[in-house]
């Protein structure tokens, strides 16, 4: 019998904490539109789309949906992994499927841990590169519900420190990049220099570290993720499967496996998340091949033989991404992305200087502080690691520190600074994110990020310090002069940084206007802020706000604006202990966030498209006489009333289907067909395009139905009618989320009790298959 080859395919998903620390809020990002912001867009191209990979035929008709997330070995930033989990949490229910079948098909699941917040682990101190790692493997169980077996490194950054730390903390071992192996142990013991040449790739190596402890090390296929992140080999599923077969035939291997970025698969290359869905099938017919994950091939074939790594510049270590070592994070060692070509990136040893001495200070008066609350009872360090459970979390930080009163005598007084400690601490590792170093100039976002976190550090920190923390941290990042003359340096990055509304501010702002400007929409949330109470007295709405990072509470007042003189104009005084201690602010429309405004624009449209059934019905036939009017005359005005009521009509649309007034399916779809007609002959280009906005819109609503009540007959005639009325103008809405909804009945996974007709229809509308699962 043909021995079968074990084939690993290893993305490593992430993206870096991009949350304004002030509220915990990703600021809306305009260069990632139509998305609000990059996290957005990528989950839209990438990560959900691995969830839901479609398989299509000749004629581009979906035969099947893959969880690709099942087939490869994978890793997700913990950072991105909350995000999913307060803004899209299918994502972790599709990734916890998806590891669950693999440990059943495997014995180990696909899934392998990160460090924390993706600093490079050797440039780390020591004792914050075991907390990154600690913090990892915590946010690991909480996501995956069982202990990691293995850990990517960002960048694949290592050296004998951290491979001393991976072994001390249980790990069984990493990935990574061939060019980073110096030597082998041969067969008979003897060590074979390399010289330049690439690591094995089809076994793996033992690493010891500084102390003897030793993990397992694999070595990727270097052509391989050449081809599939520069290659454009996900273009072609058949290409990319006769590589990896020429491969086989030619080495005879029992293991092929390589490691890539994962936003390769759908992001960085359009559909290449159907790509690998399609080489998924290919492989799994083949019988030559079986898709593996590290656990299950180590537990087969262990290490038997050492690698020794090459020591990088300065014995720093090594990396992936990084020539010189580790260079590219600290120093102008020649890498780069983007620029110009007289650019240099001279920025980054004074950014590191700024934020290493910074660090220095933050981490004294921690130690300091920890030990005066419980009287040197508790290691600093130690609480830190046991914190991790809080970032990671796996528990509130309020039943942390009740934790802590359960074992320890100190004052309760000391839970908010106790609080403002922790938290630093989180946001001082955040700011050495390595993104912040990576790229072409320290005016870019990922470095203005790092930096917006180093100064959250200092104002939680501020507190405790007899000296002033911002100065001196200022005049280091003057050092750090940008390549772009009007950014200057560092400093004046950090101060254009310092600007802005104080979290608890933004949060009460947006509390208000939701009361304000929406009659229905309440939510008492806000990022990282808690809504606990809000009243109106004498015309004056007072509300109190937590914030759960630091546990304090908010008390505003919103005043009466004397003017009205630029858009939203609000005067709020935030109560302290007297009246003399009340703090005033007022902000007009200039200064709020983007997402704020966006949001007001909403509940403002949603209150004028609440139109009663009795004045929605009245108002549709005036307009459908008119728009009857309009179509027949050979020549309109294009004065005011035509353009107003384009205004009236694009209401009445968005009130039939985003409203909440109970008008029957067959009276939306005739006011509907009228009203689209005359938006379409008569509207401008981005009226029509609004069309398809609200048919997609409300398809997405009838998705959150069927999430919450499931899928009955009603709602699918209500799909089919929508559908149907859509394509009769043209139109094309986004149907994503609703075949991926609707898949499990098509393939009989999930029982219909309903029409069996009517599923089909709809079946056939969202494009699946007709011989296949339900339309059999």
């Amino acid at each position: 019998m043909e021995n079968i080859t074990s084939l690993i395919l290893h993305g490593h998903f992430y993206q870096p904490p991009r949350e304004n620390p002030r509220t915990g809020i990703i600021p809306k990002q305009p260069s990632a539109a139509p998305y609000e912001d990059w996290n957005e867009k990528i989950y839209r191209d990438c990560y959900q789309a691995n969830c839901y990979s479609r398989y299509l035929d000749w004629e581009g008709k979906i035969e099947s949906l893959t969880n690709n997330y099942a087939y490869i070995s994978f890793n997700f930033g913990p950072t991105l992994l909350s995000w999913f989990e307060d803004n899209h949490p299918e994502v972790i229910k599709k990734l916890q499927e998806a590891d669950q079948a693999s440990l059943k098909r495997l014995g180990h699941g696909n899934a392998i841990a990160q460090s924390f917040n993706h600093t490079i682990l050797p440039l780390d101190k020591k004792e914050d590169a075991e907390l990154q790692i600690k913090w990892g493997l915590d946010a690991f169980e909480k996501y995956f519900n069982r202990k990691a077996e293995g850990m990517w490194l960002p960048e694949c950054g290592i050296n004998d420190d951290v491979i001393q730390l991976l072994s001390d903390a249980g790990l069984s071992f990493v990935i990574l990049s061939p060019w980073q192996c110096k030597a082998i142990e041969g067969d008979n013991g003897e060590i074979i220099q390399l010289n330049g040449k690439n690591a094995p790739y089809s076994e793996p190596f033992i690493l010891e570290g500084s102390n003897g402890g030793k993990i397992s090390a694999f070595f990727y296929h270097p052509g391989l993720a050449e081809g599939i992140s520069f290659g454009h080999m996900l273009q072609d599923a058949d290409k990319l499967y006769s590589s990896i077969l020429a491969i086989d035939t030619l080495d005879h291997p029992s293991l092929i496996h390589t490691a890539t970025d994962g936003e390769i698969y759908g992001h960085h290359e359009p559909y290449g998340d159907m790509a690998l869905a399609a080489l998924i099938k290919k492989i799994e017919k083949s019988k030559r091949f079986i898709l593996d994950n590290y656990g299950s091939y180590l537990e087969k074939h262990k290490a038997t033989k050492r690698a020794f790594l090459h020591k990088g510049e300065e014995n720093k270590g090594t990396s992936w991404s990084c020539s010189h070592g580790v260079s590219r994070w600290y120093k102008d060692c020649g890498c780069h992305t983007g620029g110009e070509p007289s650019w240099n990136q001279a920025w980054r040893t004074p950014l590191r200087n700024a934020l290493n001495n910074l660090q220095n200070k933050l981490k004294d008066i921690f130690n300091s502080e920890i030990d005066r609350i419980f009287s040197s009872k508790v290691n600093p360090h130690q609480l830190l690691l046991d914190a991790g459970v809080v970032f990671a979390r796996k528990e509130t930080l309020a039943s942390f520190i009740s934790n802590l009163h359960k074992k320890y005598d100190f004052s309760p007084l000391d839970d908010i600074r106790l609080s403002h400690l922790l938290s630093g601490m989180k946001f001082k590792h955040f700011s050495f994110t390595s993104c912040g170093w990576f790229f072409s100039d320290i005016s870019g976002i990922e470095p203005r990020q790092d930096i917006k976190y180093a100064l959250h550090a200092i104002q939680l920190y501020n507190q405790f310090s007899n000296k002033d923390l911002y100065l001196p941290f200022l005049i280091d990042l003057r050092k750090a002069k940008s390549n772009i003359k009007e950014e200057r340096d560092g400093m004046c990055i950090a101060e254009d940084e310092m600007k802005g509304l104080p979290g608890e501010v933004e949060a009460a702002i947006y509390f208000y206007l939701s009361r304000t400007l929406s009659s229905v929409e309440h939510k008492n949330n806000y990022g990282t802020f808690l809504l606990l109470e809000y009243k109106v007295e004498d015309d004056t709405p007072e509300l109190k706000l937590k914030d759960r990072h630091t546990q304090e509470f908010f008390i505003f007042k919103f005043l009466p604006a004397s003017t009205i003189d630029n858009g939203i104009n609000l005067y709020i005084a935030q109560s302290g202990e007297n009246d003399e201690n009340r703090k005033r602010f007022r902000i007009t429309n200039d200064e709020l966030p983007l997402r704020i405004i966006d949001q007001s624009m909403l509940w403002i449209e949603k209150e004028m498209t609440a139109l009663l059934l009795g004045e929605l019905e009245k108002m549709s036939i005036h307009m459908r006489h008119y728009a009857t009017l309009a179509d027949s005359a050979d020549k309109i005005s294009m004065g005011t009333l035509l353009m107003e009521n384009l205004g009236y009509t694009l209401r009445l649309i968005k009130s039939i289907f985003l409203g909440n007034h109970g008008i029957d399916l067959k009276t939306r779809m005739g006011i509907a067909g009228n009203m689209i007609g005359f938006i379409q002959k008569f509207g401008r280009d981005e009226d029509i395009e609004s069309i398809n906005q609200i048919f997609t819109r409300y398809l997405i609503k009838k998705v959150k139905e069927i999430e919450e009540k499931g899928l009955d007959d009603e709602s699918i005639d209500e799909i089919i009618s929508t559908i149907k009325k859509a394509r009769e103008h043209g139109f094309e809405p986004d149907t994503r989320d609703l075949q991926n909804i609707i898949y499990p009945y098509y393939i009989k996974e999930k029982s219909f009790n309903g029409d069996d007709t009517l599923l089909k229809t709809v079946l056939i509308d969202l494009n699946f298959k007709q011989g296949f699962g339900m339309l059999k």
